[in-house]
């Protein structure tokens, strides 16, 4: 693979920054197989739930598809938790935060807040 001749950034050319963006928008193409293939992996849990995070995804979209929710919704829904192993107290902003270029401002508030609703949730009970 082709590299840039330099190692501070002030020093690139044009020829270097072409190439960077080409590598970029590759990269950036695969953001959904990247996204699946993490999503796959999923196949432990936290200590107490009986089922894995793989499956709770699954079963969320599938809740969500049923429900007649939008395709945009469903695959949001699908990847809601995908922050949890880095980002534990803040797994939905994280999830929002990747989906945001892709979905409408509606999904993005819903997938945003839902660290939120699982707070209030949780509490009640």
């Amino acid at each position: 693979m082709k590299k840039v001749n330099f190692t501070e950034m002030k020093n690139g050319t044009k020829e270097d920054y072409q190439l960077l963006e080409k590598y970029e928008k590759d990269f950036e193409r695969q953001t959904a197989d990247r996204i699946l293939k993490y999503l796959a992996s999923q196949t432990s849990t936290l200590e107490g739930y009986q089922i894995t995070r793989l499956e709770h995804s699954l079963q969320a979209a599938t809740r969500a598809y049923k429900n007649g929710e939008s395709e945009e919704m469903v695959v949001a829904t699908l990847i809601h938790d995908i922050g949890d192993d880095l980002a534990p107290m803040n797994h939905s902003q994280y999830a929002a935060s990747i989906l945001r270029p892709y979905v409408s401002e509606k999904t993005y508030e819903t997938i945003l807040e839902l660290t939120i609703l699982l707070l209030i949730y949780c509490t009640k009970h």
